[in-house]
């Protein structure tokens, strides 16, 4: 029984470099594997290719890379442009209300209290 989880959260690719040993030749390959993390897949390999065959691991982007029409790229532009306005937004109105503080403090140390004689 599958898990939805495993339908739409598939397992990250990992590329790697291992060296196949034959009764010839040692050979050095590239492969790729789907592993739950670069452990698994460090696991995996050397369960395939035998212990210290792993030379490196990374990870890499699936096949299901999408590849953009210029439409979806021109949404996507404006997204992100909508977004980085936001933040730009969010942080002058964090330094305004910062300044408004800092005179706030500078007025409370000025002032001098008033004492009783």
């Amino acid at each position: 029984m599958m898990l939805i989880n495993e339908i739409t959260n598939p397992l990250p690719l990992f590329h790697a470099l291992v060296k196949a040993k034959t009764s010839v030749a040692t050979l050095t390959l590239k492969t790729a594997i789907y592993a739950e993390g670069i452990a698994q897949a460090r696991q995996l390999l050397t369960a395939i290719y035998g212990e210290g065959s792993v030379q490196s691991i990374t990870q890499g982007m699936s096949e299901g890379t999408k590849t953009l029409s210029p439409q979806e790229l021109q949404v996507k532009s404006l997204a992100d442009k909508s977004k980085q306005f936001a933040q730009q937004a969010k942080a002058t109105k964090a330094r305004q209300q910062m300044a408004k503080a800092q005179q706030a403090l500078q007025k409370a140390n000025t002032v001098k209290p008033k004492v009783n004689a």
